[in-house]
């Protein structure tokens, strides 16, 4: 992903969202769609709608989150066949879907469904892949996985401009060690593949936080010590300064920054000497880079903030919302683990199309009304190329 702002950039823009909505195995849910909800006496107390809450209450606010913020390409994770016919009833007059539940690639078990926009796409192919030795076989567990895992991996036409690309919607085991890191590496190879057609997103719940070996192979450990680099709060005086520089050189107005400060506006001076050693080492650099193997990008690490496009309008100081993508229910279990940041946005490493992250965002997934409309928090992207 390149962090270089463009200004002038006429390329169509893509809007990316990664959502596990947890299945619906509430011990009050009945397996079918548009399934009666049970009956909360007063809507306006939330101490009714503490914990999970059956999928016919959640569902309602997972498709208002979606409808809100109208990805092009929505991966989810966890849903099971009745969840997935809600969604394609509730989203039907935008989107449709492709997937297979990952017990028998057919309706049983746990989808790693992919919805996209109709208008805006058109699927040229789609498979599942089974996450483990035998990628081809449904139902296969791989490794020290406790359930069968996948990844559905979509090539898609943009209708704009008739230009390819490849989602991998990922759903990691929550178990496996090993399991997490061969089903990273198999999906690596996959999407080095794919990227030959084009740019390769990686989408999904990873059930890997940023040390967990899974996240380190899939990125080539790039972002190692670099944890909170761009977050807004870590850079509140370089975003000042940047800032105050930009309307400075564009007004001519000198800004007081911090006490003893001044900025003044600046006069480039063009040293063609220089501009050629620069485009000597740029050159040298993409060539390195082609015969090296290509990683994801995390796009939290990627996305263009204001610092990194020079005070430029429209880049956010940083990655929106919250730090954390995982935060379960509030008891059991899973508590324990939460909260943490295992749900992603990635795209591949490529010497033919640079991917640019124009916004990044961790979204909420509960409000005043008291109901947690997941245990993980939505994630957006808006990237272009």
């Amino acid at each position: 992903m390149a962090r270089e702002n463009d200004s002038n950039q006429r390329a169509t823009t893509l809007n990316l969202m990664t959502f596990n909505i947890r299945h619906d195995h509430h011990e009050n849910s009945p397996t079918s769609p548009f399934a009666a909800p049970p009956v909360r006496d007063d809507p306006f107390n939330a101490s009714l709608f503490r914990e999970e809450q059956p999928w016919s209450i959640r569902k309602w606010k997972v498709m208002d989150t979606i409808l809100l913020y109208s990805p092009d390409v929505l991966a989810l994770q966890e849903p099971v066949y009745h969840q997935i016919l809600d969604l394609e009833a509730l989203l039907a007059d935008d989107y449709e879907w492709v997937g297979a539940g990952r017990n028998d690639g057919d309706k049983q078990g746990e989808f790693s469904a992919v919805f996209y926009k109709r208008q805006t796409l058109t699927v040229e192919s789609w498979k599942t892949l089974w996450l483990s030795e035998e990628p081809d076989t449904a139902g296969s567990k791989g490794w020290d996985a406790k359930h069968p895992r996948t990844a559905t991996q979509v090539t898609f036409i943009r209708n704009s401009d008739d230009t390819k690309f490849t989602i991998f919607n990922a759903h990691l085991d929550h178990k496996g060690l090993v399991a997490r890191e061969e089903a990273s590496r198999l999906i690596l190879e996959r999407a080095r593949d794919a990227n030959a057609l084009g740019p390769a997103f990686l989408l999904g719940d990873l059930n890997s936080t940023e040390s967990d070996p899974a996240y380190l192979i899939l990125t080539g450990s790039k972002y190692e010590h670099t944890k909170g680099s761009n977050d807004t709060l870590a850079n509140l005086d370089q975003l000042n300064d940047t800032c105050a520089s930009a309307f400075t050189n564009k007004t001519g107005m000198p800004t007081s920054t911090k006490e003893g400060n001044i900025t003044l506006p600046t006069h480039r001076v063009i040293r063609p000497g220089q501009i050629l050693a620069n485009l000597k080492k740029q050159k040298e650099s993409e060539e390195l880079e082609e015969h090296a193997d290509k990683y994801f990008l995390d796009s939290q690490y990627e996305l263009i903030t204001r610092v990194d496009s020079k005070g430029a309008s429209g880049t956010l100081s940083g990655p929106y919302g919250y730090r954390d993508t995982f935060t379960s229910f509030g008891s059991g279990d899973e508590y324990k683990r939460a909260p943490i940041r295992i749900d992603f946005i990635m795209a591949l490493q490529s010497n033919l199309t640079k991917v640019k992250v124009l916004h990044v965002a961790v979204l909420s997934n509960q409000f005043d009304d008291g109901l947690i409309i997941s245990d993980h928090r939505p994630v957006i992207a808006k990237v272009s190329w």
